[in-house]
């Protein structure tokens, strides 16, 4: 068997075993492969050299066959596609002129996207054990246009253009024209865009074309226009996870340091408790917890802390600490009224 041969049997090997939950028998291997039991046998020895207790087997009631496994984490899947790897392969997808042929090579990337095991994670593995029946999501959330969602995600996997029919908090409305990137996915979803900051108004000025990015929240959103065929080279400088770091909640501001001192009764759960990326935390010696991190966004670090009730005492900044016990007060009053 020539050496090409044998490597293309043992990657379609390796990918069975990783993509299989419950396991697969020799026997199973070698009517995959259509190869004789000892075959099956080298290609396995082979693989075992390479990813040593990540391969195992597990045992079922209804027989007693070993069946085989790669155990799924970040570092034994055996392909995985960088995001480099990714933005090539869309940046290829946006080149295909024939609208129906670069829709189907999108559909594909979306499913390499899912699959690629860079993006395994946490909530990977509720999303998982949800659809599995498993785990139920409990808590308060705005209802999302499924339809609009759709279009966001074809856009922005696509980079294509897109125009927002936009309502603000004042009722202010806009219709503006957006390069897509991501979502924030926190107590509600969030687009995160770049605009041209010279379709803006009061910019007529400023000669040099430069992207400002900015945050609309999903639900006043209301319709959504993909301006097919209107493509953006996605900025490689923006690292949209660094974005959202900037601030504590949503909307990005001057980031400062935040420290908090956590009472020794609330301690122990907010040890165990992600506030923010960039945390750390420290217990004292009197039992309490303290906290630091790097934000911006008062009002929505004050609405976290007062899940905390009594236990939280703010050390930096000064300015939090006198917004947060004017928030208390105004409860307070607001709560003795009638």
């Amino acid at each position: 068997m020539s050496t090409s041969k044998k490597l293309d049997e043992i990657t379609e090997l390796v990918i069975l075993l990783q993509n299989s939950h419950r396991g697969v028998t020799i026997d199973e291997m070698k009517e995959k492969l259509e190869r004789p039991r000892r075959a099956i046998e080298r290609l396995m020895e082979v693989i075992r050299e390479k990813y040593g207790e990540r391969l195992y087997y597990i045992n079922h009631d209804t027989d007693t066959k070993k069946h085989w496994i790669i155990k799924k984490d970040n570092e034994s899947y055996f392909i995985n596609l960088s995001e480099i790897e990714m933005q090539r392969l869309k940046k290829f997808s946006n080149s295909i002129k024939n609208d129906a042929e670069r829709k189907n090579i999108t559909e594909i990337l979306n499913k390499i996207n899912v699959l690629n095991t860079g993006k395994n994670n946490k909530r990977n593995i509720d999303i998982l054990l949800e659809a599995q029946g498993y785990a139920v999501r409990q808590y308060a959330e705005s209802d999302l246009n499924q339809k609009f969602m759709e279009k966001l995600a074809y856009a922005i996997q696509s980079m294509q253009k897109i125009k927002l029919k936009y309502k603000d908090f004042k009722g202010y409305e806009s219709e503006p024209v957006l390069e897509p990137y991501g979502i924030k996915i926190a107590d509600k979803h969030y687009l995160i865009a770049g605009i041209n900051i010279k379709e803006k108004e009061n910019f007529s000025d400023i000669n040099d074309y430069f992207r400002q990015f900015l945050t609309y929240k999903i639900s006043r959103i209301e319709d959504i226009e993909v301006l097919e065929g209107e493509y953006f080279d996605r900025d490689e400088g923006f690292d949209i996870q660094e974005y959202c770091n900037r601030s504590f909640g949503v909307y990005t501001g001057e980031v400062e340091e935040i420290v908090i001192n956590f009472l020794p009764a609330v301690a122990g759960y907010v040890s165990n408790y992600r506030f923010h990326p960039t945390q750390k935390g420290k217990f004292n010696d009197d039992g309490s917890y303290t906290l630091t991190f790097n934000a911006s966004g008062h009002y929505e670090i004050i609405t976290e802390l007062l899940k905390w009730r009594e236990g939280v005492n703010i050390i930096k900044p000064l300015s939090l600490k006198e917004e947060y016990k004017e928030t208390v007060r105004l409860m307070y009053e607001n709560t003795m009224k009638g």
